[in-house]
């Protein structure tokens, strides 16, 4: 699970109204550690791809507390949450402790202490106004320049039952002039021009929010992540840029939550050497979350993604009470639909397991001769009891299959702006990740990891033409093996200086599917900015 803005999904916002912004500038000692670190990073190579966050430990800390048993169970695999939300989620804490049902380590308990400071207006139903900026300075082996993240969300109105805001109005805009990876070719609109000096402005959330007792409607630009893990999830991810949407969300009573959406895509050329014309591409999608006791959560997703010429938005996909495999079976019509099943247990206070299946194309008919468009993932995450909650030990493995995010029609396949939806490792691919962290106070925490991953010669532009896939191994053709090795020190309190420092070492072999060979690099990111 991930938080972002106004609502969370990567990173969440606390925000204070009638402060301006600190100049990063006007520390003595900081010329003096550029200095050094500059002399360190020119042994280093590769550009970041590393956002902006307001108050990224967010996402930490309520996974963390709901592993370990403090806020008991919630509906984390479908974010972003509200912040409306996750004040629930602190009240559900307190009211656990509070009756005795769980005992916090002294960590646990200045989380939860650091999670009130930081929506003290949610749970105290202020409204208001609010601007936050969050100047940087980021440095590599390239360039040292300055970022900016700047944030703007209002909120007035209290709901009937509860107290939490009933009408917000966010949008949140960032510039940098740091590389980014390059799409697939096909897109055809601009998602990022950039200005003087490289740099790009971008508004990555912008929406209008409006809450009732039982049901929230977002219109505008936000993420969607689905599914179990809060890193990446096989289904929709934050791996693409944010969409443009109309979204609704309603609690169902305290066990049942039901999401449903509808997006423009980016427009794609289509060009086959005879025929050439501009897609118009749109994603529909609607998801049900059962929390059978604070123990265990699943949720069922269905979505699907069309696009073609002269295509215009289909209003039978925007229904979010229909059926979208029905839909277009009945219309004859080849769009894409996917199913995904994904569930977390925690079997005792501390352990966390959980798995994700997403159903790209699956043959149910016995005379088929087409292959299964699979993508899973299973994980874990655990907290040793003799350590108090500050280590975290996390294992993930992921796989895409072959033809999995492919579509027999190129407008169809499960891209935004050149990027996969889904897993970052795109299609015909998987990957193992092993990690540890260490949080030695609320606000600085340190982690190692190693992730080995292989990608076949299988790409999500791939068509599936009949080829003998049981004869194919996988990841099939030349496989491109790739081991990654890291770590990462953060330092994150709600309004001061912050900083991020972190390390990785690549090692491919068959690099680009060439046998034998080899591509090394490591990668060093420093950011440091202040945050008000």
């Amino acid at each position: 699970m991930k938080l972002t803005g106004q609502n969370v999904h990567g990173r969440v916002e606390e925000r204070k109204g009638g402060r301006k912004a600190s100049p990063i500038f006007q520390s003595s000692t900081l010329p003096i550690f550029i200095f050094v670190l500059l002399s360190i990073l020119t042994a280093a190579h590769g550009a970041p791809d590393v956002s902006l966050n307001f108050d990224g430990w967010v996402t930490d800390a309520l996974a963390k507390l709901e592993t370990r048993g403090i806020t008991g169970g919630f509906h984390r695999q479908t974010a972003p949450l509200s912040r409306t939300e996750v004040a629930a989620i602190i009240r559900q804490a307190e009211s656990r402790i509070r009756a005795g049902a769980v005992a916090p380590s002294e960590i646990d308990r200045k989380l939860l202490e650091k999670l009130k400071r930081a929506f003290r207006r949610e749970l105290a139903g202020g409204t208001g106004h609010a601007l936050r900026f969050l100047p940087q300075l980021r440095a590599t082996e390239k360039k040292i320049a300055p970022a900016l993240e700047t944030a703007f969300h209002y909120t007035a109105g209290n709901l009937e039952n509860r107290i939490a805001p009933r009408f917000v109005l966010y949008s949140e805009f960032e510039t940098h002039n740091f590389e980014r990876r390059a799409p697939d070719g096909k897109t055809a609109e601009q998602r990022l021009e950039r200005w003087r000096g490289g740099y790009i402005g971008d508004f990555k959330r912008s929406y209008l929010q409006v809450n009732s007792s039982h049901l929230n409607l977002l219109v505008g630009r936000d993420w969607i992540y689905w599914g179990a893990s809060r890193h990446q999830t096989v289904g929709i991810s934050d791996n693409s840029p944010p969409f443009d949407q109309i979204r609704l969300t309603a609690m169902l009573g305290k066990r049942f939550k039901a999401t449903a959406f509808t997006t423009q895509l980016d427009s794609t050329w289509y060009d086959d050497g005879e025929k050439r014309y501009l897609a118009k591409r749109y994603m529909s999608g609607h998801r049900l979350d059962y929390q059978y006791n604070d123990r265990v959560e699943i949720g069922v997703a269905e979505w699907i993604l069309y696009g073609g010429d002269a295509q215009t938005l289909e209003w039978k996909y925007a229904n979010p009470f229909t059926f979208y495999y029905a839909l277009q079976y009945n219309a004859k019509a080849d769009d894409n639909v996917m199913f995904a099943l994904d569930a977390a247990i925690r079997p005792v206070d501390g352990l966390r397991l959980y798995g994700e299946w997403v159903i790209d194309d699956i043959q149910y008919e016995s005379d088929s001769n087409d292959p299964h468009a699979v993508a899973w993932l299973l994980g874990l995450t655990w907290y040793p009891e003799q350590f108090d909650g500050q280590l975290e030990v996390h294992s993930e493995y992921a796989r895409v299959n072959r033809w999995a995010y492919t579509h027999l029609v190129p407008d169809n396949q499960f891209t935004h702006f050149g990027y996969a939806i889904g897993h970052p490792i795109g299609t015909d691919a998987d990957t193992v990740r092993l990690s540890a962290a260490y949080q030695f106070t609320v606000s600085a925490e340190a982690t190692v990891h190693a992730v080995l991953t292989r990608h076949g010669e299988g790409t999500i532009a791939d068509r599936f033409y009949g080829e003998d896939f049981e004869a194919l191994s996988f990841p099939t053709g030349i496989v491109a093996r790739t081991t990654e090795i890291g770590g990462r020190f953060s330092y994150r309190p709600l309004d001061r200086w912050n900083l991020l420092l972190s390390y990785t070492w690549q090692h491919t072999q068959n690099s680009e599917h060439r046998s034998g060979q080899i591509s090394r690099g490591h990668r060093l990111t420093f950011q440091i900015g202040y945050l008000r």
